[in-house]
């Protein structure tokens, strides 16, 4: 069956999980001409952030960029998600990070840090960009990308404790309910024609 056609409410625990997970987002990606690093709330961005700083110690990245332009309290301040971004990745040693400051949600986050990297395209015949984001969300966040950006580039996603977070879906109905919001956020994407739609 189409996923376009599930009802995401009759969908079991074993069919969310294994839309949301199935994906090798736990894996490092190849070398990588740049990684998008999207924004949150501050406990998501903490976690992707530092998914980013190791995943830039283990893989050649050339340019990181922190997206976002949500306000977020932080700390008694209201700053921009891409701010907060920065100096998490600076602090973890992270360089030639790109501030994105329009976005407001996913779908901008890609389209905004895609304007970002127009010129870098033009001169790359094959482009590798990879997706990181928290677990749970990686799945929509990479259809969408896969779905805005241009053919030549290949879309990679990652969360460095992607696989733990899998293993914890048995014992966290906090997870499960979010996936809910997810799955259907990720109906919605493939409705609109952002995301391919799949069987399931």
């Amino acid at each position: 069956m189409l996923f376009s056609r599930v009802n995401i409410a009759a969908l079991s625990d074993i069919q969310k999980k294994e839309i949301l997970f199935s994906g090798a987002f736990g894996q490092l990606p190849p070398p990588c001409h740049a990684a998008l690093v999207l924004g949150g709330c501050i406990e998501d961005m903490r976690s992707r952030a530092a998914s980013a700083v190791k995943l830039c110690r283990l893989v050649p990245v050339r340019k990181v960029i922190a997206c976002g332009g949500a306000e977020r309290e932080d700390e008694g301040r209201v700053r921009a998600e891409c701010d907060i971004l920065c100096d998490l990745l600076r602090a973890g040693g992270v360089g030639n990070i790109v501030a994105e400051r329009c976005s407001k949600d996913t779908i901008e986050n890609i389209l905004f840090a895609f304007t970002l990297l127009k010129n870098d395209l033009l001169t790359q015949k094959k482009f590798n960009v990879v997706i990181i984001s928290s677990p749970w969300h990686l799945c929509r966040a990479v259809a969408l990308a896969r779905g805005l950006m241009p053919k030549t580039v290949k879309v990679y996603g990652y969360h460095a404790e992607f696989a733990q977070c899998a293993r914890a879906w048995d014992t966290s109905p906090a997870l499960r309910a979010r996936a809910d919001g997810e799955l259907q956020w990720l109906k919605e994407a493939v409705l609109c024609g952002f995301a391919d739609d799949f069987k399931i």
